[in-house]
């Protein structure tokens, strides 16, 4: 959070007609408080105009070919940015989620990075970092990991010696993430030597063997400093405030997380000099493959875009056929057994020979008249969605704009795409499937259908009343289903065997 002003102003700088790319605004933040920092509580405080030079300097020896005026452009506009005087002075504030033991809540946190104040003996105004502008800039500096987890561990047995356990507790958490952190450190040699040996044999024979000797003392020493912090956090665990027994299970539990870490970590260490052996081993010593690697661009590619058209059409088709595998045979699909059943055969003349009758699972789909298709699309969005089959059936046998040979056509075309949202069959056909493009025109790409196990009460038909919906959330969430059509005309509605 400290370092968002900080992240802002680079963001902010695009709008000053700064170039981008040109100028690290953000690292020149961190050295305008560096710079105020070095000079606050001596004689001769840093004044604004002693900082924007500073600045001016830095941002001269980042971009030697911009003019003078917009060096001096930046640094006015990074002092004046920490200053916050687009707030006229005032606080940097933000609202941060606050998560607790006892629940979530939002915080209103206010903060300076520098204030301006005047000298009473130099008689004028100087710049002074507060403890955030601090601790941004510390934040901002990469520290050994290995001193970072001394210091903190020490930091953090002083706290729990005078039982400041909130500030413990923000210890101990640090404590943890250093531990991952110097854990990721040994894992990545480790990793990289058994992808390449080549890659880090400098660091295996310059600095790897002393690394791996300090490691082992580290973690042994951390292991003793982990077991008597824990005997401290588990001694306040007698205390008879609960905030306090309550901080001080938190703080043993990331602990003990942190010393089964490091007792891994041990291990990993102990056996990483066998590791590089087994993987000079294994990379260096092995002998050459036997085989011959092909070429692909000189052996392959460029032979082939010599041939002529003809040719490499032969090759090709060989090398497809052969990288692609056996094909395995169609499958016989439900619908295609059910469209060849429901197709009417035409009578066959005598001077006509009959059809050569193809295999029931790959029928040619029955000719729909256009006016019918048009007419299930309307009939479906009239219905509307969310629908039962029932109604949407009721509706095709009883549309007055249909003739009555063509409404059971229209039925039997709702009723299919109903099915294909029920049980979508996505194999790739040759040829579009017209159930599926018509489904999608009835109801949409993401249309589902799902059976209450009601059955169908209408004449002549049978199954479940399906009910469809325009897509998965509406049908999970839907409190009261559509009610089911249950009687017909029967004129209109009697279907043939």
């Amino acid at each position: 959070m400290r370092s968002r002003p900080i992240a802002d102003a680079w963001v902010a700088s695009g709008y000053q007609g700064i170039p981008d790319g040109t100028y690290d605004v953000a690292t020149l933040s961190l050295a305008a408080i560096d710079q105020v920092i070095s000079q606050q509580g001596f004689e001769e405080e840093a004044t604004y105009d002693e900082v924007v030079a500073f600045l001016t300097g830095l941002a001269a020896t980042a971009a030697p070919q911009r003019p003078a005026e917009e060096h001096a452009k930046v640094a006015r506009f990074t002092v004046n940015h920490l200053l916050n005087r687009q707030g006229n002075g005032s606080r940097f504030n933000y609202l941060v989620s606050d998560y607790s033991p006892e629940g979530h809540q939002w915080l209103n946190v206010g903060f300076w990075l520098l204030q301006e104040h005047e000298d009473p003996v130099r008689g004028v105004s100087v710049l002074s970092a507060t403890k955030d502008a601090i601790n941004a800039l510390v934040g901002g500096l990469e520290f050994d990991v290995e001193d970072e987890q001394i210091a903190n561990e020490a930091m953090l047995e002083k706290q729990l010696a005078r039982g400041a356990f909130d500030a413990a507790e923000k210890s101990a958490l640090k404590h943890q993430g250093l531990s991952v952190a110097y854990a990721d450190e040994i894992a990545q040699i480790l990793k990289d030597t058994r992808r390449d040996l080549r890659a880090v044999m400098d660091q295996w024979v310059e600095e790897m063997p002393g690394r791996l000797e300090r490691a082992r003392t580290h973690i042994a020493d951390r292991l003793d400093s982990e077991s008597r912090l824990l005997l401290k956090a588990r001694e306040s665990l007698e205390f008879d405030d609960p905030n306090i027994t309550s901080a001080a299970a938190r703080i043993a539990a990331r602990l003990e997380e942190g010393r089964r870490r490091h007792e891994w970590l041990h291990n990993r260490v102990i056996s990483a000099r066998s590791v590089f052996l087994d993987e000079q081993e294994r990379q260096s010593f092995r002998p050459p493959a036997a085989t011959h690697l092909v070429d692909v661009e000189s052996e392959i590619l460029t032979p082939v875009l010599h041939l002529t058209l003809d040719q490499a059409q032969d090759v090709t088709s060989a090398w497809l056929v052969a990288v692609s595998g056996p094909v395995p045979p169609r499958i016989s699909r439900l619908y295609r057994l059910i469209n060849d059943l429901w197709t009417v055969k035409g009578d066959v003349g005598e001077e006509e020979e009959p059809p050569v009758e193809e295999e029931i699972g790959d029928p040619d789909a029955p000719v729909v008249a256009p006016h019918v298709r048009e007419a299930v699309i309307r009939i479906a969005h009239t219905v509307g969605l969310p629908a039962r089959l029932s109604a949407l059936l009721d509706a095709c046998l009883t549309d007055p704009n249909l003739a009555p040979e063509d409404r059971q056509q229209a039925a039997d075309l709702m009723m299919l795409a109903v099915l294909w949202f029920y049980s979508p069959d996505n194999d790739e056909d040759d040829e579009p499937r017209m159930s599926v493009e018509l489904a999608a025109a009835l109801f949409g790409q993401r249309a589902v259908a799902d059976t209450d196990n009601l059955p169908l009460r209408l004449p002549g038909w049978t199954g479940d009343d399906l009910v469809i919906a325009e897509y998965p959330d509406q049908l999970e969430t839907m409190e009261d289903l559509p009610e089911p059509v249950r009687e017909l005309d029967d004129d209109q509605a009697r279907r043939t065997a």
